[in-house]
């Protein structure tokens, strides 16, 4: 929709019809962001269209009964991933929207969270002056979801950026950049269990070893890819 209103704009400006300028700005969850608008969104991006778009990542269909997404994390309990005999939750490791985008070759890509506001501003305004598509892929806890105390949503946030769940980072012209590395890198089990979701897992240690190496495999190649870009 944005995509079309976006070259409805560039028409009227190109008629002479409309001189103010204008920026456009998307936002959705991953639901809708990695699973059901995959399509569009790699198309507006494709096609270039001027907008940011904004994916508050959550893990979950949340607003429609906690059902698994391609975002949600490995081992976690949501209502189609049930825990069970033959179950320890979401199997398999989530899908990487972030490198999806960057297989686009747009010009701006960046990794936020909502407990670092003046990290996340700065990556808006980038986004957002950009001439060009850009996306931003937002951390953003769900209370119930995670089945997290109402007040630990940013704590949560901070913890999955501590552990490498959720790196910071921006990539400017194919340029990576990694906004903040944590003194003391915590485990993922720290995070894990401190969310209902994965509470099961304390009988499955070996899945929390998994994520633990994936999280270890992905934080090794933005390092990378950080050097290999300088």
């Amino acid at each position: 929709m944005m995509s079309g209103v976006e070259a409805c704009y560039k028409s009227l400006v190109r008629q002479g019809k409309l001189r103010k300028k204008l920026k456009f700005v998307v936002m959705g969850g991953d639901g809708g962001t990695y699973d059901i608008g995959l399509q569009s969104l790699s198309g507006a991006m494709e096609r270039g269209h001027d907008l940011t778009y904004i994916c508050y990542d959550n893990g979950a269909y949340m607003n429609t009964g906690v059902q698994r997404s391609s975002a949600t994390p490995m081992g976690a309990a949501t209502t189609t991933t049930p825990v069970g005999r033959e179950s320890y939750g979401r199997k398999g490791n989530r899908k990487d929207l972030t490198k999806i985008m960057l297989a686009h070759n747009l010009g701006y890509v960046a990794q936020a969270s909502i407990h670092d506001i003046g990290d996340l501003f700065r990556k808006l305004k980038k986004a957002i002056d950009h001439n060009g598509p850009a996306f931003i892929n937002l951390l953003s806890p769900c209370i119930p979801g995670w089945k997290i105390d109402a007040d630990m949503a940013v704590e949560s946030a901070r913890l999955g950026v501590d552990c490498n769940f959720w790196p910071l980072f921006e990539v400017e012209q194919g340029k990576f950049t990694i906004n903040y590395r944590p003194s003391v890198v915590k485990p993922v089990s720290e995070w894990v269990m401190s969310q209902g979701r994965f509470k099961h897992l304390k009988k499955n240690p070996e899945v929390i070893a998994a994520f633990q190496a994936e999280i270890d495999k992905q934080w090794a190649w933005l390092q990378m890819e950080e050097a290999r870009t300088k």
